[in-house]
């Protein structure tokens, strides 16, 4: 195997590449959680390891299917390991780096469905404006939804997630922040032609460019 592939993967139909790798970790870890009782843990990893198969099927480009799936293991195991309550500025970072790290995966995931342009298809700046604009509204949207689940699962399962109002205005901040980042970044990609929109299976040596 040579160094290029064991860096851009292809290694084998089933496991491609570090990311698979990292995907089976994700499940490997709600397997574990599972046998040892904690169930808690292996629903999260669970669902989330899902996710990352799930968008293993959408064919990603290498950069966002490991920052989707690197994002969801953040999530995943600082849930499961409790990393939330040992470090106060974990939540912070979380609610960061989720939606920079998402919201361009569901944009290029909606392209593939033709419900919004390819970042390929056209290259004015109304087009740029465009993608920018519908990510960082679906980063932000993802923060919420996430604030929503946080209240519902306090009042009906007696968790601890929201802590005050303070607490969910900071964080819906910093989702946006993570957002307009991450926004900024997917049209620095189709802009500047930093990458394509589609990982081709068996090839690590060029991508396709449209979604």
């Amino acid at each position: 195997m040579d160094a290029r592939t064991l860096v851009l993967g292809d290694w084998n139909p089933v496991v491609r590449d570090g990311i698979d790798v990292l995907r089976l970790v994700l499940l490997g870890g709600a397997v574990g959680f599972a046998v040892a009782g904690d169930l808690g843990g292996a629903v999260v990893l669970g669902v989330l390891g899902a996710i990352t198969v799930f968008a293993r099927f959408l064919q990603l480009p290498r950069v966002y299917d490991l920052c989707l799936t690197a994002g969801m293991a953040l999530q995943g195991f600082g849930e499961a390991f409790g990393v939330y309550d040992r470090f106060e500025h974990f939540d912070d970072v979380v609610h960061f780096t989720l939606p920079l790290l998402t919201a361009p995966v569901v944009y290029i995931a909606l392209a593939r469905l033709d419900v919004v342009p390819d970042p390929r298809d056209e290259t004015h700046r109304k087009h740029y404006a465009g993608i920018f604009t519908v990510t960082l509204a679906l980063g932000i949207a993802i923060g919420a939804l996430w604030e929503v689940y946080e209240f519902h699962s306090d009042a009906w399962l007696g968790t601890q997630l929201s802590e005050s109002n303070s607490d969910t205005v900071g964080d819906l901040v910093r989702d946006t922040a993570g957002s307009l980042v991450g926004a900024a970044l997917l049209v620095a990609w189709a802009r500047f032609g930093w990458g394509s929109v589609r990982r081709i299976p068996g090839v690590n040596t060029h991508e396709d460019v449209s979604a």
